[in-house]
């Protein structure tokens, strides 16, 4: 008889423990989120663009006058030196002028010396007519058209002199042309480009019209990656800092390094993105032999680096509004106040708000120069719960794994280029 009170009081007990354990699971557990604990590690801040290599100097050698190509003794790739001929141009038409130009120059000189003859002649005959006129043996007509001849002359030697200057700047100007048809390489190089052949009639620019571009002749000792830095980004970049420059080209598992020699003064309006852009130019310190100009680089300018400073994944620091007590505010109670960085821990189970200064930041993490202490677990995702997070709400934790952590230390990064 015993035995069933017992048995009774059993199954009362074991029900009470299922309510519980029931009631127990139905209470709200809070929002999931990630989280992960600050730590210190080395944050480099990198401005990622895309361009192209070039050489630092590089002349394209045009036609300055016009005329067939009647010898073009260089070939593409080949390596010339200053003074070299390059291209030779047909010379009769331009001989002509230069021959017809003297003759008309030495045409002029010798009307010049007739003309200084008979100045002299009007001025010997003037002071002959002076003396018979104070011995009052001609009349004051006979004076004045003698000296009226005197004038004549000099002004006919006057205009015969800039005649003169005339016909020796047209002989100058026709014997530059002349020497304009054979083109010799302005320095060492190599010819890159080759845009012309033999037979072909070249003709030179203008203010509306470009001129024949022949070939262009760079030195390649030199070699440039060009790139077009947002205007959000360039305030970083200063001339001197270290580049990465990745040349897919190449195959290369290391970069080629290089630092910034030159930043553009004044932007370029992208129209197809609206931005302004900055060209910058990165000089390689060891350029790869196997290197041409046009080929596409990609480069990383390292603006900052904080070595062993504390840091949390990027995406844990995010604006909101706080008051002077460092308490999250919402509504009209945050009018007026600015928004400022912050990262939420978790207190007693639920999100608290804790103001951070931040300092160098890359893709995937941010120094916090102050607010927080080393191993403090802050919330870093999922990004659309940590969008809409408020301060009191109740929260579980799901810590990121070590194991993870350093999957993403050691991975390849993929950066947002502007």
């Amino acid at each position: 008889m015993m035995k069933k009170p017992l048995i009774g009081a059993a199954i009362v007990a074991i029900l009470a423990l299922v309510v519980w354990a029931s009631l127990r699971d139905s209470k709200p557990r809070g929002i999931k989120v990630d989280t992960e604990a600050a730590k210190h590690r080395t944050v480099s801040s990198r401005v990622k663009a895309t361009g192209e290599i070039t050489p630092e100097k590089k002349v394209e050698i045009s036609a300055k006058v016009v005329g067939e190509i009647i010898d073009l003794p260089v070939v593409e790739g080949q390596e010339v030196s200053a003074g070299q001929l390059l291209v030779e141009i047909e010379r009769d038409l331009y001989e002509g002028a230069r021959d017809q130009a003297r003759a008309a120059l030495r045409q002029a000189e010798v009307s010049s010396r007739r003309i200084d003859v008979q100045l002299a002649d009007a001025r010997r005959n003037l002071h002959r007519i002076e003396q018979l006129h104070r011995d009052q043996l001609v009349s004051q007509d006979a004076l004045e058209q003698a000296q009226l001849a005197v004038d004549t002359a000099e002004v006919e030697l006057q205009s015969q002199v800039h005649t003169i200057d005339q016909y020796r700047s047209a002989l100058k100007r026709a014997t530059d042309d002349l020497a304009r048809t054979t083109i010799r390489s302005p320095m060492d190089g190599v010819l890159i480009q080759l845009d012309a052949e033999k037979g072909e009639t070249v003709v030179p620019g203008s203010t509306n019209l470009p001129g024949s571009v022949i070939m262009t002749v760079a030195d390649m000792s030199r070699l440039l990656a060009e790139v077009e830095v947002s205007e959000i980004d360039v305030v970083g970049v200063e001339l001197g800092q270290t580049a990465e420059v990745t040349v897919d080209a190449l195959g290369k598992d290391e970069p080629e390094i290089g630092h910034v020699v030159e930043i553009a003064t004044s932007g370029r309006r992208d129209p197809a993105q609206g931005t302004i852009r900055f060209r910058v130019k990165i000089a390689l310190d060891d350029p790869d032999p196997s290197l041409r100009p046009a080929m596409t680089a990609k480069v990383d300018i390292l603006t900052a680096t904080r070595e062993n400073v504390l840091s949390v994944p990027i995406q844990a620091v995010v604006k909101r509004t706080v008051d002077d007590d460092g308490g999250e505010v919402h509504g009209s109670a945050a009018e007026g106040l600015d928004e400022i960085d912050v990262v939420y821990v978790i207190v007693d189970g639920k999100a608290a708000v804790r103001p951070v200064t931040t300092g160098v930041a890359d893709v995937l993490h941010v120094e916090i120069a102050d607010g927080l202490s080393p191993d403090e677990v802050v919330v870093i995702g999922p990004y659309r719960t940590l969008k809409k997070l408020k301060a009191g709400e109740a929260v579980t934790a799901e810590t990121k794994s070590q194991a993870d952590d350093d999957e993403d230390d050691s991975g390849s990064v993929e950066v947002r280029v502007d």
